[in-house]
């Protein structure tokens, strides 16, 4: 993949700026020749080093897909992390036409070696390298699976061990899919204290392989002053509701079928018709 491609990819992000994205522009790496999606900030563990670094940028063009405002480009070579470059985030946008580069003299000096490759000695730790298609995403942080992914460990900067999975995603209802369906199927008919009340619950489903049910999380968040008995009968009905969907999507990541996200939900008590008064 070209930097030209990265770099559409990373602006992607930054055009997100008025839903008030959160999801963060990934720093990148250099493995043989191919460069991949690097989910790890290796500079942010430590806090001397993330400090100079932030003391040399512009911070121009401010971006929230890039709080830490710089994109690192980073190489494995001879089994070490080595940092190559750092690149102010003001030049991931497209009217910026120069890289703006950050020098990397007077912070990085006692971690050159002899050939004067800047080690990452002062970081040990997981490296999570991504490349592929993009299975998941929730709008905050690197929280974000792709197709593939590869996590190194690093032990004072240098590569002590890596694994390698395969992700993927089975489609089936959606956290959307199961909102609505809570919100046509809840009947208040069985819960006549429930007439007039708002009621707020969160859930989590557990799918397992073939998209039927493991486990379900509910819990009522409002009304909480409600004995625990009926809470209970609350929950098994919501329960049973979600059971109704036909099959689940399933998100595999790291060989482990993953929970869903927590999501929450309000059901409001049905409006109140008025009828309207005829004139004599």
């Amino acid at each position: 993949m070209t930097r030209k491609l990265f770099l559409l990819h990373l602006l992607c992000f930054c055009c997100l700026l008025s839903a008030q994205a959160t999801g963060q522009i990934s720093d990148l790496i250099i493995i043989g020749k191919d460069t991949f999606m690097l989910e790890t900030c290796p500079i942010e563990h430590d806090p001397i080093i993330s400090r100079q670094v932030r003391e040399r940028l512009s911070n121009e063009n401010f971006c929230t897909a890039c709080w830490r405002g710089y994109q690192a480009t980073w190489q494995i070579e001879d089994d070490k992390l080595i940092l190559k470059r750092i690149e102010d985030s003001k030049s991931l946008f497209p009217d910026t036409v120069p890289e703006v580069t950050v020098d990397l003299n007077g912070i990085f000096d006692q971690y050159q070696d002899k050939r004067g490759r800047v080690i990452a000695s002062w970081f040990s730790g997981e490296l999570k390298v991504v490349s592929g298609e993009q299975i998941y995403y929730v709008h905050t942080g690197f929280n974000r699976e792709y197709e593939n992914e590869t996590d190194y460990q690093v032990e004072q900067g240098r590569i002590i061990s890596k694994t390698s999975y395969r992700n993927s995603i089975k489609k089936g209802t959606s956290i959307k899919d199961a909102m609505n369906l809570i919100k046509t199927q809840f009947n208040r008919d069985y819960f006549p204290e429930l007439a007039n009340t708002k009621v707020v619950i969160s859930c989590a489903v557990l799918p397992k392989a073939d998209g039927s049910i493991d486990s379900i999380e509910v819990h009522i968040i409002r009304p909480n002053s409600i004995m625990e008995e009926r809470k209970n009968l609350y929950i098994e009905h919501i329960c049973e509701i979600l059971k109704k969907a036909p099959q689940w999507e399933v998100l595999t990541v790291r060989n482990k079928i993953r929970k869903t996200e927590r999501w929450a939900i309000s059901l409001s008590p049905p409006k109140k018709q008025t009828r309207g008064i005829s004139a004599q």
